[in-house]
């Protein structure tokens, strides 16, 4: 693969709140949302929101998504900037060709996982509703009410010599499917539309990834994804 205007090939968006973790265990090395149980506590949280928050407006808006995460779907979605089929399988550690889609989920997840970013706004939206919440302890290994009160910054790791017999599409099919596609598409599109299509291109990583494969950066932006006046930077670690 030949870098096209890239310091790395990979790239992985999160959030510091996971980094002593991954310099601990690698990228990959556990799975919060099996570790920390996630998924269950996602699954709990969704059930006392579609029974109390019905007729909220604001859970009206991430409500296709929240199932989709809960029960680990694909969603389709028709309009907007999201528009097309999102994978919301948390099996493995994902990972995007080049940076721009991992600096976007690391933006818009505060918390570095979707799952965990979900279970801090749906907590948000059942107390602000005034239900009450009594999580059981073995689906709070994590401690959510500590966490949410805290504060982390978006966080993008650069992968490096990774080979392609260890990752896989997305959905589940052999990497160099996405690679020859990429190699077509790099020759024939101008830049700004080939890191366009890139944002439809999306690893997975079948194992952990030492932290000497890895480059951490701190991302600072401005403005909000999808409006013209949202601007990035990184600054390495």
């Amino acid at each position: 693969i030949i870098m096209y205007f890239m310091k790395h090939i990979f790239y992985h968006g999160t959030s510091s709140l996971f980094l002593r973790s991954i310099h601990k265990y690698g990228l990959g090395g556990i799975n919060p949302n099996k570790e920390w149980k996630l998924l269950e506590l996602l699954v709990y949280l969704y059930e006392i929101s579609e029974s109390r928050l019905q007729g909220n407006k604001e859970y009206a808006k991430i409500r296709d998504s929240t199932k989709a995460m809960a029960f680990q779907e694909q969603l389709s979605v028709e309009k907007g900037i999201y528009e097309g089929t999102h994978n919301f399988n948390h099996k493995n550690i994902y990972l995007s060709y080049g940076e721009i889609r991992a600096v976007v989920y690391a933006v818009n997840n505060e918390y570095g996982s979707e799952i965990l970013t979900r279970i801090i706004t749906l907590y948000r939206l059942l107390k602000k509703a005034r239900v009450g919440i009594d999580i059981p302890m073995r689906l709070d290994s994590i401690g959510i009410e500590r966490i949410e009160k805290q504060h982390f910054f978006p966080l993008l790791i650069g992968i490096d010599n990774i080979d392609s017999s260890s990752l896989l599409t997305e959905y589940g099919e052999s990497a160099d499917k996405y690679f020859s596609i990429i190699s077509e598409l790099r020759n024939t599109l101008d830049y700004y539309s080939f890191w366009e299509k890139m944002q439809r291109y999306n690893f997975q990583s079948l194992s952990p990834i030492s932290v000497s494969k890895l480059t951490f950066y701190k991302v600072l932006y401005t403005g909000y994804i999808g409006s013209s006046n949202f601007t990035w930077d990184t600054v390495k670690l």
